[in-house]
């Protein structure tokens, strides 16, 4: 017979870790009051080594100050829900590592501190390195909400194993829709069950398809957030490229599934983020090698949406900001730049360490698949996310359309049509 008072304290224990848990997770550490303790949030366990570290050199280099990093959360989409539940119980983190999709909404609902006068203050802000297309896409309406601290960027992963099988060279292959569409076709020629392209239209924030659109110089409402634009010439191009993947073996999968099909060799072409490419490479060697594309550009004006995470200053406090603002600048520098590539396999923004060989540069060198995402910093802009409180909403009702067109193979005008209705109808 069980001992009903050892059963009581295990429930019990369980249920004090559960709701110490649910605390971490949802009030802010103690001591967050202290003007020389600084709070910093971010999701995904994989940066915390990093910035435990990052924090432990800031400490030493400015006495007094403490570095306290809330309990991480998986997920972007997490991350910034339990961002605004803070924000209504009256206390909010000091720096935020937010998507890059989020800052809009957290600058829609003032939170977000505009950054401007911090950087007007500093004698040769340009010499810190930061791309300045990455700062762009920290940009809303001429203020800076926020700075860099990574990129993430569409990219294409090609099978070289199957790139030859189907008469291509993967050292020269086409750089443009048409040529990799003709090229994934020949490859599901191959076999009927390999896969010549797969269209990632499963990605957060309809991903892929900004970057479709933004890559031709469109996007998807106008500036004042007021008009759909993505219903034009651009949307119709987008879909058709993404009808003709269709077309050349795909079925309808998650990115889970689609990732394992790519590894296990059955995918010739696929879409994904460049943070992609170390685990595609582990779980694909000994059976293939992948090559890696930036985003094709189809127009001179044409952009890629950044991915991964910026730095967000939310405290209030004028001496908390003046802390704030030297640890953001700290996370910014090559060396903790380099520091973090090398502790995450993210991509850096700071142009100083990836070109300097004393950094990143040699690095990148011997590593040409890691090119793809380097070439495409200079031509990044900002993740769109739509008004008011529907955008996920929105993200989904379009991510249905798009898995219409690439695996039902609607027809591209009348697609465009309905997608731009149904947004139309959740906006504000």
């Amino acid at each position: 017979m069980k001992n009903p008072i050892a059963s009581w304290l295990v429930i019990s224990s369980v249920f004090i870790a559960g709701l110490a848990v649910a605390l971490s997770l949802t009030s802010l550490p103690t001591g967050a009051g202290n003007p020389k303790v600084l709070t910093v949030s971010f999701s995904n366990t994989n940066y915390k080594a990093f910035l435990e570290e990052a924090g432990r050199r800031f400490e030493h280099d400015h006495p007094g100050v403490s570095v306290i990093y809330m309990t991480p959360v998986a997920t972007h989409r997490e991350h910034l829900a339990r961002t605004l539940r803070l924000a209504v119980a009256g206390e909010i983190q000091d720096i935020s590592l937010q998507s890059y999709d989020q800052i809009a909404i957290l600058m829609r609902r003032k939170l977000a501190i505009p950054l401007n006068d911090f950087i007007d203050s500093e004698t040769d802000w340009n010499s810190l390195g930061l791309t300045a297309a990455s700062m762009d896409a920290c940009k809303l309406a001429d203020k800076v909400y926020a700075l860099p601290f990574e990129s993430a960027t569409p990219t294409l992963f090609f099978n070289k194993d199957l790139v030859r099988r189907a008469g291509g060279d993967p050292d020269h292959l086409p750089n443009d829709w048409d040529g990799i569409l003709a090229l994934a076709g020949k490859i599901h020629d191959l076999d009927d069950k390999i896969i010549g392209g797969f269209f990632d239209y499963n990605g957060s924030g309809n991903w892929t398809f900004q970057a479709m659109i933004t890559s031709q110089g469109g996007r998807l409402m106008s500036e004042d957030d007021r008009a759909i634009t993505f219903d034009g010439p651009e949307g119709r191009r987008a879909l058709d490229i993404i009808r003709h993947f269709g077309q050349t073996g795909m079925v309808d999968m998650t990115q889970d599934q689609a990732f394992q099909a790519f590894t296990a060799g059955q995918i010739g072409i696929i879409t994904q983020a460049n943070t992609q490419l170390a685990p595609f490479e582990e779980e694909a060697k000994g059976r293939f090698e992948i090559q890696t594309m930036r985003w094709p550009l189809l127009s001179d004006r044409g952009r890629i949406p950044i991915g991964g995470r910026a730095m967000m200053m939310l405290t209030r406090d004028p001496q908390k900001q003046k802390i704030a603002w030297e640890y953001m600048k700290f996370l910014s520098n090559p060396q903790m730049q380099t520091l973090l590539a090398k502790m995450t396999g993210t991509t850096p923004v700071n142009m100083i360490a990836i070109r300097e060989p004393a950094y990143l540069g040699e690095f990148y060198r011997e590593h040409p698949n890691q090119r793809a995402a380097i070439e495409a910093l200079p031509r990044v802009t900002g993740w769109y996310t739509f008004p008011g409180n529907n955008a996920a909403r929105i993200f989904e009702l379009l991510r249905n359309h798009l898995r219409d067109v690439a695996i039902r193979q609607t027809d591209v005008d009348k697609t465009l049509a309905a997608m731009s209705k149904d947004v139309r109808d959740l906006l504000p």
